[in-house]
C-alpha cells in the first residue's frame, strides 16, 4: 500500500470545489447577456471537465481499494444514498409545493422514477450514474474482469464522444444512428457513455500514476488544453455536433488534470480543503435552490428577471456562505455533515 493513500490530497478537494462553481455556470450562463459567445465559453466549455472530474475522483479512490482487496461496497453506496435520498426529500418538497396539490400517486411514482433513474432533480443524474458505475465496476472485479474496465471505459467513452461532437457524422453510422436517435439518447449518455467511462478514467490514473512521477506535466497539459480547444472549435465551425458535452480531448485533459493534482497535493493547505470539501458538496446539493429563489426575489421586489452573470455570482456567494456556515457549525460539535470523502 502506497503511504499517500492514508493522506488525504488537500489539491483534490480545492478541486473539486471549483469544478461545483463551474457546474453553477453551467446552470446560470455567466456573460450570457454580454456576449453570446462568452456566455458559451463559460457555460458550454470551460465547465465541461467539472463533473468528469467527479466521476473521475470517485473511481481513483474506489477502484484501487477493490484491487487491494478491501470491500468498500457497502460503505460507499450508503455514503453516496444518504446525501442523495436526504435532498432528494428536499426538492420534491418543493416540487410539490410548487404544483399546487398534484395527484398525490402519480407524484409519488414520480419520484421514485426520478430517485431510481434520471436522478430527483436536474443536477442529480450524477447519483444514479455514479451508483451504476460503482455497482458494475464492482461486480467486474467480483468476476476477475478487472483487466478489461480501462478498455471497456475508452471504448464507451469514444461512443459517447460520437454521439454528442460528431452527431451529424454518427447518425448515419449503421446501429450506433439509431442508438444516438433514442429519445432516452441523453439518459444512456448519461450513465453508461459518460458517467462509467470516467468513473474508470478514475482507475485508469491510478495504474499510470506512477508512470508521471518525476515528470513535468504542465507542457503535456497545455498541449492536450490545446487540442481539446481546437477540436472543439473543428465540430462547431463543420456543425457536427450535437453538444460538445463528450469530446475526444476532455478524456486526456481530465486524466492529466488529475495527474498535476496528484503530484502536488498541498498538504499545507489541510485546513482550507477541509472548508472546500464541504463547500463542494454544499454547492454541488443545493446551487439550483439558491438560483430558484434569487429568481423568484429579484423578479417580486423589482419586476423583471435577474440576468445571468448576477445569478451565477449570488448563487455561488450564499451557497457558499451557507457552506461555511455549517463546517463552522460541525467544528463547533453540531450534527456531522456528510462529506464525500476522497479516501
Amino acid at each position: 500500500m502506497r503511504a499517500k493513500e492514508k493522506v488525504r490530497n488537500c489539491s483534490i478537494d480545492i478541486f473539486r470545489y471549483v469544478c461545483a462553481i463551474m457546474v453553477v455556470g453551467i446552470h446560470t450562463q455567466p456573460l450570457s447577456e454580454f456576449s453570446y459567445e462568452a456566455g458559451y465559453i463559460f457555460s458550454n466549455i470551460v465547465p465541461r471537465i467539472a463533473v468528469p472530474f467527479f466521476f473521475a475522483a470517485a473511481g481513483y479512490f474506489y477502484v484501487q481499494k477493490l484491487e487491494r482487496g478491501q470491500k468498500p461496497f457497502f460503505p460507499y453506496i450508503k455514503r453516496l444514498l444518504i446525501p442523495y435520498f436526504i435532498w432528494s426529500i428536499i426538492y420534491d418538497i418543493v416540487d410539490f409545493i410548487a404544483r399546487e396539490q398534484p395527484d398525490m400517486k402519480h407524484f409519488l411514482a414520480g419520484c421514485v422514477y426520478r430517485f431510481v433513474i434520471t436522478g430527483t432533480y436536474e443536477h442529480f443524474w450524477f447519483f444514479p450514474a455514479l451508483l451504476f458505475a460503482v455497482c458494475c465496476t464492482t461486480l467486474l472485479f467480483k468476476i476477475g474482469g478487472g483487466k478489461l474496465l480501462i478498455p471497456i471505459g475508452i471504448f464507451l467513452y469514444g461512443i459517447g464522444c460520437l454521439g454528442c461532437s460528431y452527431y451529424k457524422l454518427a447518425v448515419k453510422i449503421p446501429g450506433l444512428g439509431g442508438l444516438f436517435l433514442m429519445p432516452q439518447f441523453d439518459l444512456v449518455r448519461r450513465v453508461l457513455l459518460m458517467g462509467l467511462p470516467f468513473f474508470l478514467c478514475g482507475y485508469l490514473v491510478y495504474k499510470i500514476e506512477s508512470l508521471a512521477a518525476g515528470k513535468r506535466l504542465y507542457f503535456p497539459a497545455v498541449i492536450i488544453t490545446g487540442i481539446w480547444l481546437a477540436e472543439i472549435y473543428i465540430v462547431r465551425a463543420f456543425q457536427w455536433e450535437n453538444n460538445i458535452i463528450l469530446t475526444f480531448g476532455l478524456y486526456p485533459l481530465v486524466v492529466v488534470t488529475m495527474l498535476i493534482l496528484l503530484k502536488n497535493p498541498l498538504p499545507a493547505y489541510k485546513d482550507f480543503s477541509g472548508k472546500c470539501a464541504v463547500l463542494a458538496d454544499f454547492t454541488y446539493y443545493s446551487h439550483p435552490l439558491y438560483m430558484e429563489a434569487l429568481s423568484l426575489a429579484v423578479f417580486r421586489v423589482v419586476h423583471k428577471e435577474i440576468t445571468a452573470t448576477p445569478k451565477f455570482l449570488l448563487t455561488v456567494a450564499l451557497t457558499a456562505a451557507t457552506g461555511f456556515l455549517i463546517y463552522i457549525f460541525n467544528e463547533c460539535g453540531g450534527w456531522k455533515w456528510k462529506k464525500k470523502k476522497s479516501a
